[in-house]
């Protein structure tokens, strides 16, 4: 007899800054009317970019630090999430007992975890799921900032693809569909940096039966794979901003829809939505806002379909990146107007800085940061310039 399960994946849930009193106060309802499809999914998963603490200490990194309070979590499962990620590079931003406190947190309120652990082999391992008889493999990984899991020490599940792809085989040992979350890209960027594309196929090659990729905050491109979903940003769910880039309240929803011994979708559904505190929360789409919204999503993928246009638009980011990185991580010179004079005078940008160490590691240690640097060297290499 045949029988069908529902698959709901959503983006970066934190509420922090103007949505933590929101979550406390309104619960759920900061869902909005993407609570129907909440309800209706069998797995309803969620990225959850931050610590839920109380005593735990901010650890140094660059970026900012996000925390909010560990009730914020009730909301999730008060809508009807029964799956949380927290491979991502925030999730250790308080520190090991920011990790215990958000995990105690999300046990207490019936939520399964997955991704992120007291240690690497904790931190890998799969997490299972089944209704209607069919059995599904969660994996969730995170690129390499500064909450990877270590031997001996707590984190995310970071991604590694000899390490993934024994996940993956474990997993496609022990369930029926095995779906993968991947936390990385480039922020603000809607395609996929090569390097993340060519990851996401293989795993499919390997036996992954969907790929999602969150993290840029903004909404992005998805394409199929050998007959399976790849979704490169879904964008943020509900995460606050003092000053918001373009597209930053911009979101969708991904549902999948399985039949038993059929590990190709049989249906799947964008479900795109704005989200922002002045909202009051998430609010779905319709008509005219809807129909914009999937054209362009539909531009982004046309994009990947043409290799040509695909290397031009990575290699147009890297441009627009390329002064104030090389001014930020390869001046000596740090003041407050530095910026507006490289760009007039084109400062050297060969001589070696004497801060921003962790800014540095991080460039260098992030497949995402490596990559976008690595692409504008490569080009002033071959212009001569270096």
């Amino acid at each position: 007899m045949t029988k069908n399960i529902s698959v709901l994946f959503t983006g970066d849930y934190a509420p922090c800054l103007g949505f933590e009193p929101l979550a406390q106060k309104h619960g759920a309802d900061i869902f909005g009317d993407l609570q129907e499809n909440i309800a209706r999914a069998d797995l309803a998963f969620i990225n959850l970019e931050t610590s839920l603490c109380v005593n735990g200490k901010p650890i140094k990194k660059s970026g900012p630090n996000l925390c909010a309070c560990t009730d914020s979590i009730k909301a999730v499962a008060d809508a009807g999430f029964n799956m949380v990620g927290l491979a991502n590079n925030h999730i250790m931003d308080c520190g090991p007992g920011g990790l215990d406190e958000t995990m105690e947190a999300c046990k207490k309120a019936g939520l399964q975890t997955c991704g992120a652990g007291k240690n690497l082999a904790e931190a890998q391992k799969p997490s299972f799921f089944e209704k209607q008889g069919i059995k599904i493999a969660a994996i969730a990984v995170a690129e390499h900032e500064f909450s990877i899991a270590e031997d001996n020490k707590p984190g995310a599940a970071p991604l590694d693809p000899i390490d993934n792809l024994q996940q993956l085989e474990f997993a496609k040992a022990n369930a029926d569909l095995v779906i993968m979350t991947i936390h990385g890209g480039n922020e603000f960027f809607p395609l996929p940096r090569p390097g993340l594309r060519k990851v996401c196929r293989f795993f499919i090659e390997r036996g992954a039966d969907a790929v999602i990729c969150h993290h840029v905050h903004v909404p992005g491109a998805y394409e199929w794979h050998q007959g399976k979903p790849i979704f490169y940003s879904l964008g943020n769910l509900v995460m606050d901003h003092p000053h918001p880039p373009v597209d930053w309240h911009q979101g969708y929803a991904v549902s999948l829809d399985y039949q038993t011994g059929c590990s190709t979708p049989t249906d799947f559904e964008v479900i795109p939505y704005t989200q922002s505190v002045k909202q009051g929360g998430v609010i779905k789409m319709k008509g005219a806002e809807q129909q914009s919204f999937l054209e362009k999503l539909a531009g982004y993928n046309n994009i990947l379909l043409d290799a040509g246009a695909y290397a031009d638009a990575w290699t147009e980011f890297c441009k627009s990146k390329e002064p104030a990185l090389l001014q930020r991580h390869f001046s000596p010179l740090q003041f407050k107007q530095v910026r507006k004079i490289n760009k007039r005078f084109s400062l050297p940008e060969a001589w070696l800085p004497t801060s921003l160490d962790c800014e540095k590691m991080n460039m260098f240690r992030c497949e995402s940061h490596l990559e976008m640097l690595l692409n504008i060297l490569e080009r002033k290499y071959e212009k001569g310039q270096i």
